[in-house]
């Protein structure tokens, strides 16, 4: 690529090394974009170097992306964080080494608002249906929480009666996530 020099614990690049001295811009892209008030304290920790100043109005559009922010979750009202107004509910396994105990299986439920986790571990496929019978009342009576929806994939353990019996007895809505989207 380059004929680099070695001088003096340096690669230096012959024909633009020149340059390279003149701009504090290079030295900001030569240094991983680093914040123009780092770039001060370096100039001050080396001021035998031959790096310039950084100048005032130094834009860089790489920086200007990079330090730019997502906006804020919308907030969620004081009802959807007292409730359990969605939670999603998956599903994973076989998994072919068994756990400690004998668990091949297992479901996470997670709050939507709060991002709160639980985890349940099965040794079959077919107790989906009664980790969710188990799950709803105690969401109910230990955490006084009240449960309005579940989302879920349109797998066969949350299709059957049984589940769809319960979704119903308790008055959940049971909403399905569109087929092949991410998990």
């Amino acid at each position: 690529m380059f004929d680099a020099v070695f001088d003096r614990n340096l690669f230096k690049i012959p024909d633009i090394s020149h340059l390279a001295h003149i701009t504090c811009n290079y030295w900001h892209q030569a240094l991983d974009h680093l914040a123009p008030s780092s770039m001060d304290q370096i100039l001050k920790l080396y001021s035998d170097a031959d790096i310039p100043a950084n100048p005032n109005d130094l834009a860089c559009p790489i920086s200007v992306k990079s330090t730019m922010t997502q906006g804020s979750r919308p907030s969620t009202s004081r009802t959807h964080r007292n409730t359990l107004y969605l939670v999603h509910f998956n599903f994973s396994g076989p998994f072919p080494v068994p756990s400690y105990g004998n668990s091949l299986y297992y479901t996470t439920l997670i709050h939507d608002a709060t991002r709160g986790v639980w985890v349940r571990f099965m040794k079959q496929k077919s107790e989906t249906g009664k980790i969710l019978q188990n799950f709803v009342p105690e969401m109910e009576h230990h955490h006084h929480r009240t449960m309005k929806a579940f989302r879920t994939d349109i797998g066969g353990e949350y299709v059957s009666k049984d589940v769809k019996g319960f979704f119903e007895s308790w008055g959940i809505i049971h909403v399905f996530t569109p087929p092949y989207s991410p998990q």
